[in-house]
């Protein structure tokens, strides 16, 4: 019988596939860091200034969650998941107010100058997915935390 307690070996798969696919993200993007922010620019976030904090936040959001969801820890891990999830909404907004203005992007930057794919209708579900991942992640973080364990040896001697 499965303990209620205990993550799912399904959850703990998308959590090392979510925790693999930030990293590589992170990775492609400090690689070459000034070529992450010319990819930012053509986003049109506010100027290089602005894209620099965007990459900084971003790439930092990317490697903190990405540590995170591989931790021993189940607290570090469920902060891990909340800015999993963060780091996915901001990219899928990047993306959906660039597809709306028109912007026309060689490259969405998701691993910097690296696997480069221009931005069209397939990247957006390719966001989706990625928030839909990082979204359930969290969920079961959040579900696995609300379950009480059991008592502990102070509460059954009262």
């Amino acid at each position: 019988m499965r303990s209620s307690t205990r993550p799912s070996v399904r959850h703990g798969l998308a959590r090392f596939a979510l925790a693999a696919l930030l990293f590589a993200m992170a990775a492609g993007q400090v690689s070459n860091p000034a070529g992450f922010v010319d990819i930012l620019v053509t986003y049109r976030v506010g100027g290089t200034a602005a894209a620099v904090l965007v990459a900084l936040g971003v790439g930092g959001g990317e490697l903190a969650a990405a540590i995170g969801l591989v931790s021993t820890s189940a607290a570090s891990r469920h902060e891990a998941a909340s800015v999993a999830l963060a780091v996915a909404v901001a990219w899928s907004a990047l993306g959906l107010q660039a597809f709306a203005w028109g912007l026309s992007l060689d490259n969405c930057g998701c691993f910097g100058v690296h696997w480069g794919q221009p931005l069209r209708g397939w990247v957006l579900l390719q966001d989706a997915e990625f928030v839909a991942l990082a979204w359930w992640v969290r969920a079961r973080d959040n579900r696995s935390a609300a379950v009480p364990g059991p008592p502990s040896v102070e509460a059954t001697r009262s």
